[in-house]
């Protein structure tokens, strides 16, 4: 069974490339079938096939020679460890589809805002969607809370953004930020969303630092919707792998 998980986790993580490469281009997710992004020559199947096709190919393109990004494997790799970590860690059927959807909906904006500083709203969405679901069969007693805990925090970030983005005279956050980071407290509470926020904010701070001193651009602009997505993920699974129970009410 285990794999069984990890192939198919390596399988939704090659979907999720696809969903990553489309979204912000705003292209159809079904057609046409797979291609090269350099020279969008249709890739042969044995050429696609998740993360072995890259080591074969030494991470060049087959049909142009141009180099294939290392994110399609990271992708690949990190998607069939949801899928195993769910196995492991998630009791119920449920738990793990519902898991394994929005944490690979976090994944796919990790690196599509991360890339394109897009976060696109199908994603927030289907997030949305999978955590009312989730909690009607799991937990339906605490949807005012998780509703409460979502417009507590959108708000308050809300009012920040336009407050922030007034005074300094420039974008200090996009509504797709806002957006996410409602959809993120739905999903895990008050608690767990202020914990999000915090080590977002954390990872941002890394991240703006090592730029800071790695980069001339002075202009330096942060994907928060990406360390939002990593610091969710990362949070959800520490809690469930130590069975922290975070839970205000």
């Amino acid at each position: 069974m285990v794999i069984l998980f990890i192939v198919l986790g390596l399988v939704f993580g090659s979907f999720l490339n696809v969903l990553i490469h489309r979204l912000p281009l705003r292209q159809s997710i079904a057609f046409p079938s797979s291609y090269c992004p350099h020279c969008k020559i249709n890739i042969n199947w044995m050429y696609n096939i998740p993360v072995i096709s890259y080591f074969m190919l030494k991470g060049i393109s087959n049909c142009c020679g141009e180099k294939i990004s290392i994110r399609y494997p990271i992708v690949e790799l990190i998607s069939s460890i949801l899928w195993v970590w769910s196995y492991f860690y998630l009791n119920g059927v449920s738990n793990q589809i519902f898991f394994l959807i929005i944490s690979s909906c976090l994944l796919a904006i990790m690196f599509t805002d991360f890339n394109h500083f897009f976060i696109p709203i199908e994603l927030n969405i289907i997030i949305f969607i999978s955590s009312l679901f989730n909690l009607l069969i799991n937990n339906s007693s605490k949807i005012q809370d998780h509703f409460f805990s979502m417009f507590l925090l959108s708000i308050y970030f809300l009012v920040l953004m336009l407050l922030s983005s007034y005074l300094l005279k420039k974008d200090t956050m996009g509504y797709g930020d806002i957006i996410l980071i409602a959809v993120t407290t739905f999903w895990v509470g008050l608690i767990d969303g202020l914990l999000i926020i915090f080590f977002a904010s954390f990872f941002s701070i890394i991240h703006w630092l090592i730029l800071r001193f790695t980069s001339t651009n002075q202009n330096i602009i942060l994907p928060f919707g990406s360390t939002i997505s990593l610091a969710a993920i990362l949070i959800f699974i520490i809690k469930y792998t130590l069975h922290i129970d975070t839970n205000l009410f």
